[in-house]
């Protein structure tokens, strides 16, 4: 029950950075292509260097989701439920690293 609670607590905590790092991203991408609001240069590189930050955060958030959202909807074996978002976490940011 503790591990839940700190679950909870990393996909809250990654939910505001989220929101921080997606408001800098978009005013980044905004700027980056209208040429306002900050340097192009500082726009380039906040738009193209934050997303390698912003997936572990977006993974972290959505996998701890839907860990609750598999529980509550009735799938409670624990190693479906603990594995499988961990796996697809994994992978997935392995993947992006790679396209990266």
């Amino acid at each position: 029950m503790k591990f839940n609670r700190i679950l909870i607590r990393i996909n809250r905590i990654s939910a505001w950075l989220l929101l921080i790092f997606m408001v800098i991203y978009i005013i980044s991408g905004y700027a980056w292509t209208n040429r306002i609001l900050m340097p192009l240069y500082l726009a380039k590189y906040l738009h193209t260097a934050l997303d390698i930050y912003m997936i572990p955060l977006f993974l972290a958030h959505v996998l701890i989701g839907t860990k609750f959202t598999l529980k509550r909807h009735g799938i409670h074996h624990d190693g479906i439920v603990d594995l499988a978002p961990l796996l697809i976490g994994v992978i997935s940011y392995i993947l992006v690293l790679m396209i990266r």
